[in-house]
């Protein structure tokens, strides 16, 4: 094989005889033409006679080049010239090393990938090489075999959810670099990232032998776990490359009955040079806490996938301050500066003690709050006990409480409600432990919450309240001043914990409130409370524990069901959070169930993309290496082309030799040219009778059989997942009912004509908005009577990011009737099955249809009839949902489903392909099922 680029010649020795063009150019000129016969009598006279003079007579110059040139067509044509060749090996002798990086980046075109490892695969069993097919995400050392046992091998080969090793596979390849011998050739199937490593094996394997490179056309997007910013949900999205493009990230949440539901999608926007773009989700807080996880919209992976922890869980914090400060929040109040920092952690509720415990809070704030009633403290108590997080600010209330006398002891210091016992009279800081000027904060214990808040040097404290020595006094410790005063102390109480700051929360006694390390600490604080959990596992609380995968991270991005029999992984590696074969990314529990007494020690969610990491792109290929993109453009063949090129050169070249002899007028030449011209027209690759022009091509099969059409959006994924599904729809209508219809067809409604297709399916979404030629086409198909079934794909009532006014604009374009919900009436829950519920690959989505007609009191007409049954023949023009029936119905070359449905399924799935059956049927029957209601009547009436 020669390559020049990206042309390839498969039988490049064919070309050698292209040198002799130059000698056959002489010979024709030599050879002249044959002479032309003419019958004259006076010849005879000349018989015997003897020309000294000969002069002979050359071939035309367009004669000659018309031969040459038909002879270099088909010398070319020979040596198969191909365009695009890509996957294919030199052919040399050695082993041929196949490194597949088979790790989450290489999921989106595993496919592509499989395919060209094959590809070498075939190539080396014809050329009888050894192979070494090295998956570099599984690990090991794999050996020599034959091609033949290479694709028993890659038959069974995935992409993992995790990251390959370069580092780990030099090593390997150089220690047992004897064993494997002479590497001929190294083919590397590389993701388009690069890692540690990543440049010393691509050295190594340059040296090695001739390298081929094989990489996608664009290295696959990454998305960081789900983190609480702003208030809001946020997500960074990662990439390797560069350019200007907008990414689309899904926030899936759960579902009622099981599985996942897609609640929102939103736009990541990079720039020309930016490597890191940020969504943010604005979601209540009620569907904030039911999201599982975030994934993108479009080549989807592990690394394309996180699922989220309860550090994403906003809770409701009870906010109990004094009378006067609940009237009114200034500036200078106390509870001003904690509802500031409590706002992007939590939802408030201001109110007394017992509302908020009616409240169900899970934190509860209680700011200088001195004395309370017997009632109070025991319900408060007995709410810690339980697990609730109760944090309380020190102010000029508690301190007066701690010196009043006459007060219970409990009150003075053994108060369950107090982390520690305080001093008396010690609300101003002064005797012993006076000082003249505030203090700084000390740094923060190793088993503190606050461990690693950067201690910012603006803050100081003029004035707290004084914890009583005490031999647990520095295990309650949590944050102190520089001279080791205890700041924040807390303590355990029952399943709960109580915590004091010392200090008051306004800037009179200090200006922690003031700063931005204030707002951090009552977010770690908050991580603490029920239903919230620590982005990050405690160590302390993960040692010496076994831990067992509840749910897997498929390399795909999708979750995965894990079998009771999974591996076991220590709490240790857990806060290492290495993700590889030991440590797939997913969510883990206890083994043993329990968690040490921490409710947020009950699950570790580990994640492939950690908050700070950086997608590198793969490293510029060293001299001599060939370079190919993983899914290219398709090989073009020329060799056909030039056969028939050459043969119609043939056919003219005869024509010219008969033009020049003189011999073209003969009836038997005229016959022979146009025979040699018919067999020159029919050898040439797809000659074939010119259609009318008026007429498209899909017209003629689409009248000649039921066919199913779907709008083409301009979005190549949406638009091949509607042609697989209405393919699906297709088999399941052949299988079960009388329609057999034909190949689905993709229509633009702007340009092709749709009234040969009673049904169209057409994916609606924010990104996918059509013109106004477009609408105008569809407007058109559904007056005609056709039915138009809208999906916005989306799992709710939404329109996937498309406004209520661009939803009115199409809806008026369309000229749309009034749309009513679907209820059990509607003879579509009866055109062939019995359905209750319209589900696709999402769950609960109403379905709308055509509302029926109104008296002028608003109610239906033929009221004495069940609502949707029609009094006429017509169908409803529109079907609208966000099922994204599609997705279920779609099933791939060999007729699996191509997209995974939440539980229960396979039911699901079934109850979808049930519910296209009907559309179907409801589209090419009307409403004849609803006339069956009436049978009775009918019979009765006509005497029976």
């Amino acid at each position: 094989m020669l390559s020049l680029g990206s042309l390839a010649f498969l039988n490049p020795w064919v070309l050698a005889a292209l040198a002799a063009l130059p000698i056959l150019w002489w010979l024709l000129r030599a050879i002249p033409p044959s002479p032309r016969t003419q019958v004259f009598a006076g010849v005879r006279l000349l018989l015997g006679l003897d020309d000294e003079e000969r002069q002979t007579h050359t071939t035309p110059w367009w004669l000659l080049l018309l031969r040459c040139l038909a002879v270099a067509a088909a010398l070319i044509g020979f040596a198969q010239p191909v365009l695009n060749l890509n996957a294919r090996i030199a052919g040399g002798s050695g082993t041929l090393l196949i490194l597949m990086d088979q790790g989450w980046a290489s999921a989106p075109e595993w496919a592509e990938r499989t395919a060209a490892a094959r590809a070498l695969l075939d190539e080396a069993d014809d050329a009888g090489r050894d192979v070494i097919l090295w998956r570099a995400a599984e690990g090991g050392a794999p050996l020599v075999v034959s091609a033949k046992v290479a694709q028993a091998t890659l038959g069974s080969t995935v992409p993992r959810p995790w990251s390959p090793d370069p580092a780990a596979v030099l090593a390997a390849v150089q220690e047992r670099a004897d064993e494997i011998g002479d590497i001929g050739e190294v083919v590397w199937l590389h993701d388009g990232l690069a890692r540690e490593g990543t440049e010393d094996l691509l050295a190594y394997l340059s040296d090695a032998g001739s390298l081929r490179l094989i990489g996608p056309a664009a290295a696959a997007h990454a998305v960081t776990p789900p983190r609480i910013e702003d208030g809001g949900l946020a997500v960074d999205v990662l990439r390797a490359g560069g350019g200007v493009e907008a990414v689309s990230v899904i926030a899936m949440a759960e579902a009622e009955g099981g599985g996942e539901r897609r609640i929102a999608v939103e736009r990541a926007e990079f720039n020309a040079e930016e490597q890191r773009a940020t969504v943010q989700f604005n979601l209540p807080p009620e569907l904030q806490n039911t999201v599982t996880r975030v994934v993108l919209l479009d080549r989807p992976s592990a690394g394309g996938a996180a699922f989220a922890d309860g550090s994403i869980r906003r809770i409701t914090a009870g906010l109990v301050a004094t009378e006067a400060d609940t009237a009114v929040t200034t500036l200078v109040s106390p509870t001003h500066y904690i509802e500031k920092a409590l706002v992007p952690w939590a939802d408030m509720a201001r109110g007394d003690i017992g509302s908020v415990l009616d409240m169900d809070s899970s934190a509860i704030v209680l700011v200088d709050h001195g004395e309370m009633a017997d009632e109070e403290r025991d319900r408060l108590t007995e709410w810690v006990e339980n697990g609730g997080l109760l944090i309380r600010f020190a102010g000029p209330r508690l301190a007066a409480s701690i010196g009043a006398s006459g007060l219970r002891s409990a009150a003075v210091g053994d108060d369950p409600l107090l982390p520690v016992r305080l001093r008396r009279g010690g609300r101003v800081l002064g005797g012993a432990l006076a000082w003249s000027t505030p203090r700084a904060l000390g740094p923060f214990a190793q088993q503190s919450p606050f461990r690693g808040l950067a201690l910012p040097d603006e803050v100081d404290v003029r004035t707290q309240v004084l914890a009583e020595p005490s031999p647990d006094l520095q295990g309650k410790v949590w944050a102190s001043l520089d001279d080791g005063t205890p700041l924040v102390t807390a303590k355990r109480l029952g399943e709960g914990r109580v915590v004091l700051f010392h200090v008051s929360s306004d800037a009179e006694w200090s200006s922690l409130p003031l700063s931005g390390l204030f707002v951090e600490m009552l977010g770690r604080l908050v991580t603490l409370a029920p239903g919230h959990t620590a982005s990050e596992p405690d160590p302390a609380e993960l040692a010496d524990t076994i831990w067992r995968a509840d749910l897997f991270m498929g390399a795909d991005g999708q979750p995965q069901q894990v079998s009771s029999l999974s591996q076991s992984v220590a709490g240790e590696a857990l806060v290492s959070a290495q993700t590889g074969p030991d440590l797939p990314p997913g969510i883990y529990a206890r083994a043993d169930g329990s968690a040490s007494g921490n409710e947020s020690a009950r699950s570790v969610v580990i994640n492939l993309t950690k908050e700070d990491a950086v997608l590198s792109p793969f490293p510029p290929p060293p001299a001599g290496a060939v370079v190919e993109t993983l899914g290219g453009d398709a090989p073009v063949r020329y060799g056909p082309w030039l056969l028939a090129i050459a043969l119609v050169l043939a056919a003219v070249d005869v024509l010219g030799t008969l033009f020049v002899s003189g011999r073209l007028g003969s009836r038997t030449a005229q016959t022979a040219a146009a025979a040699l011209i018919a067999v020159a027209l029919a050898a040439a690759p797809d000659a074939h009778a010119q259609s009318d022009e008026d007429v498209s091509p899909e017209a003629v099969p689409a009248t000649a059989e039921t066919t199913l059409g779907y709008v083409l959006t301009g979005n190549e994924r949406l638009d091949n997942i509607s042609r697989r599904g209405l393919v699906g729809l297709g088999n399941a209508l052949a299988r079960r009912t009388a329609i057999e219809p034909g190949p689905p067809v993709g229509v633009d409604p702007g340009t092709n004509e749709a009234a040969f297709y009673p049904v169209m399916y057409w994916p609606l979404t924010a990104e996918t908005l059509p013109s106004s030629t477009q609408l105008q086409g569809l407007a058109d198909y559904i007056r005609g009577g056709g039915l138009l079934i809208i999906d916005t794909q989306n799992g709710s009532s939404g329109f996937s990011g498309a406004s209520a006014v661009q939803m009115r604009e199409i809806a008026r374009a369309l000229n749309l009737p009034p749309l009513a919900p679907v209820d059990q009436d509607h003879v579509l829950t009866r055109a062939f099955y019995l359905l209750s519920a319209f589900p696709g690959r999402w769950r609960g989505a109403r379905v709308w249809a055509e509302a029926p007609p109104l008296r002028e009191d608003g109610t239906p007409e033929a009221a004495d009839i069940p609502q949707f049954d029609r009094i006429d023949d017509n169908v409803s023009p529109v079907l609208v949902g966000s099922a994204d029936w599609a997705a279920a119905w779609a099933i791939d070359d060999r007729g699996y489903p191509m997209f995974p449905i939440g539980r229960p399924g396979d039911r699901q799935r079934e109850m979808a392909i049930r519910f296209g059956v009907n559309a179907v049927m409801y589209a090419l029957t009307g409403n004849y099922k609803s006339d069956q209601v009436h049978a009775p009547a009918v019979l009765e009436r006509l005497g029976q």
